[in-house]
C-alpha cells in the first residue's frame, strides 16, 4: 500500500516555514567527513552550531518504505525546523557535552550559546526575527531518500553532499561496524525492519538494504559494507542528477579528497549561497580541523576521529597509495563479486569527481 498521495479524509496536512529562512543540510557516507565539513560551515557568521538530526533520516526512511505519506513527512520536517530554530535561540536542547564534535565547546562561537541561556522566549523570538540565523544539520546517507526534505524546505535549502572514495579503510571499517551494530546495539536511530535469513532466523536490517535484502542478509560484514556503498553511491548519484534539474533547492557536491586540500573553494561557495562571508573565526576553525592538508591522512589527532576508527598514519600516503591500502583491506575478507563491485565504484567515483591519483 502506498501513501504517496494519501491524506486524512478531511484535512490536508501542512506546515509552512516562517522563522527559518535558510537551512543547510550536510549529508554523506558513514565516516565520510561530514563532521569536518559541518564544523567549518558552523564557523561561518550567522550559521548555527550543527545538529545531528536522526528525525529527518527517520521521516525519509518511513516515506521510502511507504509507512509515511509525503504530506505527513513534509509537515513533520517543517515543524521540527521551526522548533529547532526557536530552541537554538534559547540554547534549549543545545549540545553542551564537551567531547562531542557537535558541542558548544567545539564550536567557533561558543560564547553566544551561553548568553542565550538567559534569554526569555520572547527575546529569543525577537533575535530570530532580526538576525535570521541559518540552521545547519548533519544527516547520514539519506540523499537518495531525501525527496521529503527537498519538497518541504524548497528554495531555502542548501544541500551539501559530502562524498568520499569507496576505497577508504576508515569508511569500510566504520560501515562494517555499523552493519554489526544494527543487529546488536540499540544505541542508534536508524530505521530497521524485520526479516528472515536463509536459516529462517529472525534478523533486523537497516532500511537502506530494502532493495538489496536478498544479497545483504547473509553476506559477510565486508560484503555488507560494499553492498551498502553500491546502494548509497549509485542511488545518490542518480537522485542528485535527476533532482538538480527540477528543484528550487541548491545542491553542492563536496568530494572529501578535494575538500581537505582546497577547502576555501567549497566554503566560499557555500558562504555565498548562505549570504555570509567567511571571517577569522572560519579561518581559525579550518586550522583547528587541519585543513588545508598536504596529504589526505593529516587529520588532527582528537578523540572524535579516534572513536570513528581513525589511526595515525604510518607514512604519508599519496592518493593512489591510500586507495590501494583500502582495497587491500577489503580484499582480505570480501568475496570476489563484492571486490569487483568495489572496483567499479572506485572508477565511477573518480570519473564523477575528477579525482587525480
Amino acid at each position: 500500500m502506498t501513501f504517496e498521495n494519501k491524506t486524512t479524509d478531511t484535512h490536508l496536512l501542512t506546515k509552512q516555514l516562517n522563522f527559518a529562512k535558510k537551512i543547510v543540510i550536510v549529508d554523506g557516507m558513514i565516516g565520510g567527513g561530514k563532521a569536518l565539513v559541518c564544523s567549518i560551515i558552523s564557523s561561518l557568521p550567522n550559521v548555527e552550531i550543527w545538529i545531528d538530526k536522526p528525525q529527518f533520516e527517520q521521516a525519509c526512511a518511513l516515506h521510502h518504505l511507504d509507512h509515511l505519506s509525503l504530506d505527513a513527512a513534509k509537515t513533520l520536517i517543517n515543524n521540527w525546523i521551526e522548533v529547532d530554530i526557536m530552541n537554538q535561540s534559547l540554547s534549549r536542547h543545545v549540545n553542551f557535552k564537551p567531547s562531542d564534535a557537535s558541542s558548544v565547546f567545539q564550536n567557533a562561537r561558543p560564547l553566544k550559546y551561553f548568553k542565550r541561556l538567559f534569554k526569555s522566549p520572547l527575546e529569543g523570538k525577537k533575535s530570530v526575527e532580526e538576525e535570521k540565523p541559518i540552521l545547519n544539520y548533519n544527516t547520514h546517507v539519506i540523499t537518495s531518500y531525501a525527496k521529503p526534505l527537498f519538497e518541504a524546505i524548497g528554495d531555502r535549502l542548501v544541500w551539501v553532499r559530502v562524498t568520499r572514495h569507496p576505497m577508504s579503510t576508515l569508511m569500510l571499517r566504520h560501515t562494517k561496524n555499523w552493519a554489526e551494530r544494527y543487529k546488536n546495539d540499540d544505541r542508534h536511530a536508524t530505521i530497521l525492519y524485520k526479516t528472515m535469513d536463509r536459516k529462517s532466523n529472525l534478523t533486523f536490517v537497516p532500511f537502506y538494504a530494502n532493495s538489496i535484502e536478498k544479497n545483504y542478509v547473509d553476506a559477510s560484514l565486508t560484503d555488507k559494507a560494499i553492498l551498502l556503498f553500491d546502494q548509497w553511491i549509485r542511488d545518490s548519484d542518480n537522485f542528485i542528477d535527476k533532482t538538480i534539474k527540477s528543484t528550487d533547492a541548491t545542491i553542492i557536491e563536496v568530494p572529501y579528497e578535494k575538500f581537505v586540500f582546497q577547502p576555501e573553494i567549497y566554503i566560499k561557495k557555500i558562504a555565498l549561497l548562505l549570504g555570509v562571508t567567511p571571517d577569522n573565526k572560519t579561518k581559525k576553525m579550518m586550522r583547528r580541523q587541519g585543513v588545508p592538508r598536504k596529504v589526505l591522512t593529516d587529520a588532527p589527532k582528537n578523540q572524535h576521529y579516534i572513536n570513528m576508527g581513525w589511526e595515525p598514519p604510518k607514512k604519508k600516503f599519496t592518493l593512489a597509495e591510500y586507495f590501494a591500502e583500502g582495497r587491500a583491506y577489503a580484499a582480505e575478507t570480501a568475496s570476489p563479486e563484492a571486490l569487483h563491485t568495489l572496483d567499479e565504484l572506485a572508477e565511477l567515483y573518480e570519473a564523477r569527481h575528477d579525482i587525480k591519483k
